[in-house]
Order: structure tokens, then sequence, then C-alpha cells
């Protein structure tokens, strides 16, 4: 058994306290220097790390960002050189088109003025008369002496579809008729009705040679019409009260807002008597003897193609095409129309569909 004696107890207190070294206050200083310094180097190189880090992500980032441009300037110039392309294209299939159009109106039928060899003119007489209007006198009158130019005629077809109109053009285009027949004795000059041939479209026909019709065409309505209103009381209802000042006691009596007198009214009537007795003497003079005695030929009445073959308004019942085949089968047909512009010619040569599918196809969305 050991035991330890306060002598020894003290030695070994100062033998520790003489082996283990003593920090001072310069020591601490010194050790806290070291830390600082070390972290602040620690700083400096991840900071430094970080900024290498940085330097490589932009490196990367302007990488990717020129590759993407190149991309995209790429496709912008595909996309350029590919509407280029397509312009192009549309361009020569435009060209193409229009010069298979042109020549296809010049080789056609239609309003063909160098007729050569013999053929059959054709010339559509379809919608109202009168100036401006489809059947305008001034533009049927040319018709027919480009028709009669060519040496080649053989005969003349008026298509006639007309509810009437002015009948001042219906006189002048059927004495025009009536001319061509005198000059020309040996052209046959036929109407062919479709719907109509009423009013001022048939004063037209009745100057041709021979009139057929379908046995449901409208023909007739001989006679004149002046069509009018009077309000002079929904003037004083209203409390209007109309002023007019004229020179010539007749030259506003068909204003509707004043009150017709008698003896305008009979005027008026006159004139369009004697405008009708030009209509019978022309339908008289032109169809002759074929024409029956019916007491309602003249009073403005229509009938249908049966009964205006009956009572001799028409010679038979026949179509266009039923008058082509039988009668001129071993012909040429050449239509006279009134000239178009170019696109106008297309659109009819080619057909209203080929020109709606070609507008789509070619034309800017």
């Amino acid at each position: 058994m050991m035991a330890w004696t306060e002598e020894e107890d003290k030695k070994m207190d100062s033998g520790k306290a003489s082996d283990e070294p003593l920090l001072t206050d310069l020591d601490e200083k010194s050790v806290d220097e070291s830390i600082s310094d070390s972290y602040e180097e620690s700083e400096q190189i991840v900071q430094h790390k970080n900024q290498h880090l940085d330097a490589n992500k932009d490196a990367e980032s302007n990488k990717l960002w020129s590759l993407l441009e190149n991309v995209l300037t790429e496709n912008v110039v595909e996309k350029r050189r590919t509407r280029r392309w397509r312009i192009f294209f549309r361009s020569v299939y435009l060209v193409f088109f229009i010069a298979i159009g042109v020549f296809f109106v010049g080789q056609s039928n239609i309003d063909n003025k160098d007729s050569k060899g013999d053929f059959v003119a054709v010339l559509p007489l379809e919608g109202q008369i009168g100036a401006g209007q489809p059947i305008d006198a001034n533009i049927v009158l040319n018709l027919l002496d480009d028709a009669y130019a060519h040496s080649g005629i053989k005969a003349l077809i008026l298509k006639m579809n007309s509810p009437g109109g002015s009948p001042v053009h219906s006189g002048i285009i059927y004495d025009a008729i009536q001319i061509k027949k005198s000059q020309y004795p040996d052209i046959p000059i036929h109407v062919v009705v479709e719907d109509l041939a009423a009013s001022g479209g048939y004063y037209i026909a009745a100057a041709a040679d021979q009139i057929f019709v379908d046995k449901a065409s409208l023909v007739g309505s001989i006679g004149v019409i002046s069509a009018g209103f009077e309000a002079t009381e929904l003037l004083k209802k209203i409390g209007v009260e109309r002023r007019i000042f004229t020179a010539g006691e007749n030259k506003a009596f068909l204003d509707p807002f004043l009150p017709l007198e008698p003896a305008s009214a009979d005027k008026w009537q006159a004139v369009l008597d004697e405008t009708h007795q030009q209509f019978i003497h022309a339908v008289k003079s032109g169809r002759g003897d074929r024409l029956q005695d019916h007491p309602d030929v003249f009073t403005g009445a229509v009938f249908s193609g049966v009964k205006a073959v009956e009572i001799g308004l028409a010679d038979g019942l026949s179509s266009y095409h039923q008058l082509l085949n039988d009668n001129y089968a071993d012909l040429r047909v050449v239509y006279f129309l009134k000239d178009k512009e170019t696109w106008e010619k297309i659109t009819q040569s080619f057909g209203a569909s080929v020109v709606d599918t070609f507008l789509k196809q070619f034309l800017p969305k």
C-alpha cells in the first residue's frame, strides 16, 4: 500500500507546472491572427474557385447562345430561301396559266373576229334591253356587223332570253336585223327562245325569219307600260308642301307629288298608244301571214310556247342545240359577244370552278 505525503504532492504539483508551457497574451494574439489569416485565405480560395466556376459557366452559356443563334439564323435563311422559291414557282405557274388562257381564248370560238370557212354565227341576247343594259343596241349592232363581215357566215342564231325593256333599243335592233335580211337574203336568221321573249324581247324576235320556243317558254306581252304613283294625299297628312317651278305647262305632268290633270293623262296615253302601234306594226311585218287572228295577241297577254306556235307568234318547238344538230351539224359555231377583259375571257374559257381553284391555290392567304 502506497501513500502520498504532503511534500510529495507539492513536488508533483511543482513538476507539472514546470513541464507544461503557459500561454501568454502574445501567444493568444498570434493564434487569433493565424486563424484569421487562414479564414481569409480560405475565403479567397473559395471566391477564386467560384469566379472560376462562374467564368466556366459564362463560357458555356456564351457557347450555347452562339450555337442557338447560328441555328436560328440558318433557319431564317432557309425560310427566306424557301419563300423565294415558292414565289418563283407561283410566278411561273401564273404566267403558264395566263399563257394557256390567252391561247384558248384566242383559239376558242367565242368572239372570234378572224373566222375563216363556213360557220354559224350565234349572238346571245340575254337580259334587260336598254342603254347600259345587257342588250344594248349600240353593242348589238356592232356585233351584227362583225358577224356579217365574214364571207363564211351561213346562218345567224339569236339566243333570246329577255323580259323586254326600252322600246327604242328594241326598235333599233329590229330595224338592223331587217336590214341584214334584205342585204343577205340567203343567210337565214333564227331566234331560239329559252325562258322569255316578252315585250321588247319579242319585238326583236319578230324581225327574224324563224322563231323557235320551248313548250314552256313565255312569249308575247305585245304592249307598252308606264307605271308611277301619286303621293299628294300623303304629303298633306305629313304636312309637307311641294314646290316646283317649270317653264312649259306639261313639263312636270308625271310628277308623283302633283295631281295628274285629265288633259295630261290623255296626252301621255296618246304617246303610249303610238308606241304600241309601232310594236304591232313590227310584229305584223315580221310574222306576216303566219300570225293568226287571235283577240289577245296585241293586248299585252303572255302565251306559253305551245300556244305561241298555235297562234303564229312562233314557228315551232326546238332548243338551241337541237336546231344546230338538225340544220347545221356540219358547220362550226362562232359566238359573237361584246369585248371583255382578258381575265373575264379566261374565266369563261376555263369555267368558274377552275378559276376558283386557281385563285385559292396561288393567291396569298
